[in-house]
């Protein structure tokens, strides 16, 4: 039987990347997936390429996380279509790689305003629904660079380190409505997203080895590895988990040797 069989699911962020696979895989296990994202023409892409790959019908739509207004019409029209939502993935984000000192306001603001506002109003809109549903699961998409730290990517950081901070607290306060939070926090996976961050260096093969080289398991991750994490945590097998902060990090978390 599949997974996830008729759970209503709501993938933010869902057009590439980690979240196109955790759509893709959602689906293939049952689900009535909707994608939101910023982008309409990537959008229609993705829905069209997850019906091609499944052949099963997937939703889109538009909606900048940022701004709190799009964030209530997205999750009214999921009510209005569906009646509920079980399921809610937090994974719309970006990422800025500069040095801290050359950081600027916006830079700032931009960062916080989709890693962390936007996730705040996500959460905020669709938990009155579950409280009405009596339950459901919200899964934020973190990073392992929010629970270690990294030097230099500090604001990137610091806005993942609050959505674990968010999750756990969210996962206290929404427990006795049977609403599960948790995060997953990756390590460095190749997406379109990243992927510049080595193919723009001057030794492309050089960086990569020295990438993969902090990883015990010895490969960076896959969109999928994140997928099949967000599975677990969407699905009954973790009904009696709640708060965690899930590195999919290939034992990057777990130290040196």
């Amino acid at each position: 039987m599949n997974r996830l069989q008729g759970k209503v699911s709501v993938i933010t962020g869902g057009t590439s990347g980690f979240g196109f696979s955790i759509a893709e895989l959602f689906v293939r296990e049952g689900a009535k997936v909707i994608i939101a994202a910023r982008r309409k023409e990537k959008g229609l892409t993705a829905i069209k390429k997850i019906k091609e790959l499944t052949g099963a019908e997937v939703e889109f739509f538009q909606c900048d996380i940022s701004q709190e207004d799009e964030v209530r019409d997205l999750v009214d029209k999921a009510i209005d279509i569906y009646k509920r939502v079980e399921v809610w993935v937090n994974n719309a984000g970006v990422i800025i790689r500069k040095n801290f000192e050359d950081t600027t306001e916006e830079e700032w603001d931009q960062l916080m305003d989709i890693n962390l506002k936007g996730n705040f109003f996500c959460c905020k809109y669709i938990v009155p629904f579950m409280i009405k549903n009596r339950g459901g699961s919200i899964i934020n998409i973190s990073s392992n660079v929010g629970l270690l730290g990294k030097g230099n990517m500090p604001i990137y950081s610091t806005s993942k380190g609050g959505l674990v901070l968010l999750t756990r607290s969210l996962a206290l306060r929404y427990a006795k409505h049977n609403i599960r939070v948790n995060s997953i926090c990756p390590g460095t996976i190749i997406t379109e997203l990243n992927r510049d961050f080595y193919e723009k260096s001057k030794d492309s093969y050089k960086k990569m080895k020295e990438l993969i080289s902090a990883y015990p398991l010895g490969r960076l991750g896959a969109p999928i590895d994140v997928a099949y994490a967000a599975l677990y945590l969407a699905s009954n097998e973790s009904q009696w988990v709640s708060g965690i902060a899930l590195p999919v990090d290939g034992g990057y978390s777990a130290g040196r040797e």
